[in-house]
């Protein structure tokens, strides 16, 4: 009768060895093609979002979805918030979200899988179905705004990620609708004399970065694109003039040329960052 010969405890060790190193070799490339696949949907998502904000427009009189404004004349940032469906909600106020809904006719596009839920009962992530959560932002100043108006539509961001999902259909950068008496605008202790629109809130940290340094952004004339956050100009965001920055002690201004502040676990949320948004001289 033939012995049975047995693994010796070496060579179950030596077996548990090369598995554990094949598995941190391999565990890794798994993460980031699962990263890499959501990258690619929510790609894809931010397009259907642009190309539905497009076809709103040729339905619409060539006007870009509108969000509503306070009665102190500032666009409300965002609508949904404190409601259990969200930005779809019967009670939420006029918001882009809910305006292009017809024409993409799907709530999964409008969130990011890779981003996490918030949970808040005010403005936190709600069940979808019945209600409607979002991971984008959509750019304030096209609100309202004629498609044949924006002089570079190629190069004017509407849609950019957050870094997390929520009930709220957001806007950023924020029109400032605030005029004094003579028709000018101040916004902290900066006077904008002339009366022309600005847009506030433009540099966030909290925007613009959902995968690594950057994120999907969605543009006017429809398509979408990865860039590094970095990549980004206060131009692209939709300001014509040069940026008031406030750096915590003193107002600055920059061209609208400057990039947006890369994201780094220090980086300063700029909501003082905002200039004039004439879409016409972009």
């Amino acid at each position: 009768m033939n012995a049975r010969r047995a693994f010796t405890l070496i060579e179950l060790l030596v077996v548990i060895a090369i598995i554990a190193i094949l598995a941190a070799i391999l565990f890794p490339v798994f993460a980031q093609a699962k990263l890499a696949a959501k990258k690619a949907s929510s790609l894809s998502n931010v397009k259907q979002l642009s190309l539905g904000t497009v076809m709103y427009t040729a339905d619409n009189d060539d006007v870009f979805p509108s969000t509503a404004e306070d009665a102190g004349g500032f666009m409300i940032w965002f609508p949904g918030d404190n409601l259990p469906l969200g930005w779809i909600d019967p009670n939420a106020t006029q918001n882009w979200a809910a305006e292009i809904f017809p024409h993409v006719k799907n709530r999964d596009i409008y969130v990011n899988s890779a981003a996490p839920k918030l949970s808040n009962n005010i403005f936190g992530a709600v069940p979808a179905p019945p209600g409607a959560n979002a991971t984008y932002a959509y750019n304030g100043a096209v609100s309202r705004k004629s498609a044949t108006s924006i002089g570079n539509a190629a190069n004017l961001v509407v849609y950019q990620g957050t870094d997390a999902t929520s009930r709220d259909a957001y806007i950023q950068p924020t029109p400032f609708g605030g005029q004094l008496a003579d028709g000018s605008l101040t916004f902290g202790n900066v006077h904008n004399p002339n009366g022309t629109p600005v847009c506030n809130g433009i540099d966030i940290n909290w925007m613009g970065a959902s995968f690594g340094k950057g994120d999907n952004y969605g543009f006017a004339d429809g398509h979408a694109k990865y860039f590094q956050r970095h990549a980004v100009t206060f131009q692209m965001m939709g300001v014509n003039s040069d940026v008031w920055q406030f750096d915590g002690n003193t107002w600055q201004l920059v061209p609208n040329t400057t990039r947006l502040t890369e994201r780094t676990p220090t980086s300063r949320n700029n909501w003082e960052s905002w200039g004039q948004c004439d879409l016409s001289r972009l």
